[in-house]
């Protein structure tokens, strides 16, 4: 999910940033030492220039280590990985997709992170949420992404920042036009699934209590927030909104999408004039997060060297560079954001409100099998909201086992 190319001017400030962070010291502690770290192909050519630049930079700082960074397409990462694991041949320290922190810290593929390698203070609460599990932390945030409501200017002179709103603009705007819907109301499908969790949260709800051992989308907040979405389609017919990119065409006034899609909005529909708001929400603000984190492996040899170097990619110094790198945004309170246009206060807003996603290992498997097709059969009709996610909490107690 890119944000734009990495600015030049980041790449001058890396250029000339040798200072070691969260245990960057030099000294020789590490002589002799190769660190091997997997991540996800370069999106960019840029992207590679600064992480190369920073992996300099580290073994400037700790004379005698190199950091052999190996770089695989992300459609075949986890598949690879899962390989590595189960031949118990994994490198020292790698990126991981969000959901898959807990699931491979309950299975003890990964190592807890050690007391005082960071001040968890300086790093946004919902990113840093996403590398726990049982109440401890298992890996560093390296950039975070979310998503935001989306306006066209023409239709919505002023975006809306609660649901009663969001409801109230959405029907003016289709009375005043029965062709043009008021919301391209999300789908259910997994895109719609993963952004659902955001809006439960903006009704003061969780979707599971993970400590507990309890399934909570059932629960007023989220019945709520799935009806909203069933209320929306009143204003907003799906024979609008199945129509072809209706919001960048001028059919839909609002839609809900990341900052992946502001670029290509630019360039491919000039003439949309539109801003970019937080979500609406009901009792506060909130909103979904994604991205990437970064973990030790149990089986690497070299733990401590690998914490060391986890902790200089997520450092006030380096992170701003390397999230632009990986198509986010910082996860370091600190960090240079690179520069973007007008809407990402919005996104940056959003983040400071966004949750983690359940630390539950198949976590995956209930956002596509059991939540999205609940999802799909309340705004279809087929299910009333209640029902939809009654039925599917109780398929999702019977998958993990738990009878709350």
């Amino acid at each position: 999910m890119g944000r734009g190319l990495v600015r030049g001017a980041v790449v001058a400030m890396l250029a000339t940033a040798v200072a070691a962070c969260g245990g960057g010291g030099g000294g020789g502690q590490g002589d002799g030492k190769e660190l091997t770290f997997w991540m996800y192909q370069d999106r960019t050519p840029q992207a590679g220039q600064v992480i190369e630049k920073v992996r300099q930079d580290f073994e400037k700082a700790n004379p005698g280590v190199t950091v052999k960074i190996v770089k695989i397409p992300k459609d075949d990462y986890n598949t690879k990985l899962g390989s590595a694991v189960a031949a118990k041949s994994t490198p020292d320290a790698g990126i991981l997709d969000q959901p898959l922190v807990s699931k491979y810290a309950l299975d003890g593929t990964i190592k807890e992170v050690p007391a005082g390698l960071v001040d968890e203070a300086d790093y946004y609460k919902g990113a840093l949420d996403t590398n726990r599990a049982n109440g401890k932390l298992y890996g560093l945030p390296q950039d975070q992404t979310t998503v935001a409501l989306f306006y066209n200017k023409k239709l919505v002179p002023a975006p809306p920042k609660t649901w009663d709103e969001l409801k109230r603009i959405a029907a003016q705007v289709h009375a005043a036009d029965a062709n043009v819907a008021g919301m391209n109301v999300p789908k259910g499908d997994g895109y719609g699934a993963w952004m659902f969790p955001g809006i439960v949260h903006g009704a003061g709800g969780e979707m599971v209590d993970d400590a507990g051992k309890k399934v909570l989308f059932d629960q007023q907040p989220a019945v709520e927030a799935l009806q909203l979405w069933v209320d929306l389609q009143q204003s907003s017919p799906r024979k609008i909104t199945d129509s072809d990119k209706p919001f960048e065409n001028g059919l839909a006034a609002m839609t809900i999408s990341g900052p992946w899609d502001v670029p290509t909005i630019r360039e491919q529909f000039p003439d949309l004039d539109f801003g970019v708001a937080p979500l609406p929400y009901k009792s506060e603000p909130a909103g979904n997060i994604g991205g990437e984190d970064s973990v030790v492996f149990s089986a690497g040899p070299n733990a401590d060297l690998a914490w060391k170097w986890l902790a200089f990619l997520a450092s006030a110094e380096h992170n701003g560079a390397v999230a632009d790198a990986f198509g986010g945004f910082p996860v370091h309170l600190k960090a240079q954001v690179a520069a973007g246009g007008p809407e990402q206060a919005a996104f940056l807003d959003q983040l400071k409100v966004a949750h983690a996603r359940p630390a539950v290992p198949q976590w995956i498997q209930v956002n596509d099998e059991i939540i999205a097709p609940a999802i799909e059969s309340a705004l279809t009709g087929k299910a009333t909201a209640q029902q939809a996610l009654s039925d599917a909490a109780g398929k999702t107690r019977s998958l993990l086992g738990w009878n709350g």
